[in-house]
């Protein structure tokens, strides 16, 4: 009866719904982490916003009736500053690029502080451990993000560069060279259709398999405190080849729970962008920036969740190295000494 007890406990860990939902608890029962996230992502995405406020300020001041231009800017505001709105977009979109650059960086100290929050078994002082966890795993995060990058690159030329033209379009479907662009040279429109549809699922499909990689390649690092990207890396695509279902299941149930949630709150911001073009009053676009704000707390609280997941699944897949567990339960402040319970080493975690 013990064993059909433990064989119905380890069913129910392998269930990618249950991790799912045990993942999403833990990481909606830490709200000082996700709304430290939630507050930087809001303050990051300011600066452009408020670069497009003053600017609007400044070019519809005294010059148009209040509220005219709540619905759209009409054709004659676009042709009247038309020089302006190039130069503003020029400007916003180079500080876009260094936004984007930041916010990648933050994802990996982020990405450490939700890993140290699940793996140490402690309670209490979620902020600092959070800190702590993003401040002690950056720079190994930052090399596996440039790794992650390189990997990106290639799965893209995989598809939209030379072996897709030449396995696909070339030896495939018999278009010559000159028409790889175009693809004239194919029969049916919905031919072409088709094949752009493939090219882009399959392109959609490697994209999601290298980013769970990152995810169960970050997991490992700070499960093993090992430093090597490279090593934890191929490890971590050879447990994803050798456990596909039992990996990647909870972050497709996450994903669906996300791109559901999503995608609703999407149709409803646009029919908010509907009732405020058809002249609706200044109280919808609080509405609509609310819509916005609960979008992005879902995505930051699953973001969490996904690390809880992978954190459930590495547990119980991959092995552990030889030497002390680094996480094994103690007590102590994080940074500081450590206590076992249940045993006599003394230890400072570092």
């Amino acid at each position: 009866m013990a064993d059909v007890g433990l064989a119905a406990a380890d069913a129910r860990r392998a269930d990618g719904r249950v991790v799912s939902l045990e993942a999403l608890r833990a990481a909606l029962g830490r709200p000082a982490i996700w709304l430290s996230i939630l507050l930087f992502e809001v303050v990051l995405a300011l600066a452009p916003a408020l670069a497009w406020f003053q600017w609007m300020s400044s070019a519809t001041e005294h010059k148009y009736a209040p509220g005219s231009l709540l619905s759209n800017l009409d054709a004659n505001f676009r042709f009247d500053h038309r020089a302006g709105l190039d130069a503003l977009g020029d400007a916003t979109g180079q500080m876009g690029a260094a936004l984007a650059l930041i916010a990648m960086l933050a994802g990996c100290f982020f990405a450490g502080g939700w890993l140290q929050a699940f793996l140490e078994r402690t309670h209490g002082e979620s902020v600092r451990r959070f800190f702590y966890g993003g401040a002690r795993w950056f720079w190994r995060f930052v090399r596996l993000l440039l790794l992650t990058l390189v990997v990106l690159a290639a799965c893209g030329w995989l598809v939209y560069g030379k072996p897709w033209n030449v396995l696909v379009l070339q030896l495939g479907m018999d278009v010559p060279p000159s028409d790889f662009d175009k693809l004239e040279t194919l029969g049916s429109e919905q031919t072409v259709v088709t094949l752009r549809f493939v090219q882009a699922a399959i392109h959609a499909l490697l994209v999601s398999l290298v980013l769970a990689w990152g995810d169960y390649t970050r997991t490992r690092l700070a499960l093993h405190d090992t430093n090597s990207a490279v090593w934890a890396g191929l490890t971590t695509a050879w447990t994803l080849a050798r456990h596909p279902i039992r990996t990647l299941r909870p972050h497709a149930v996450l994903f669906s729970l996300e791109l559901f949630l999503v995608t609703g709150l999407g149709f409803f911001a646009r029919s908010v962008e509907g009732d405020i073009v058809r002249g609706g009053r200044p109280w919808t676009t609080a509405v609509l920036c609310a819509t916005v704000i609960a979008a992005l707390v879902w995505r930051v609280i699953l973001r969490g969740a996904r690390y809880h997941a992978a954190v459930q699944v590495s547990r119980e897949i991959v092995r552990p190295i030889a030497r002390p567990d680094p996480w094994k339960k103690t007590l102590g402040g994080p940074g500081g000494p450590r206590y076992p319970i249940g045993g006599d080493e003394y230890a400072v975690s570092m």
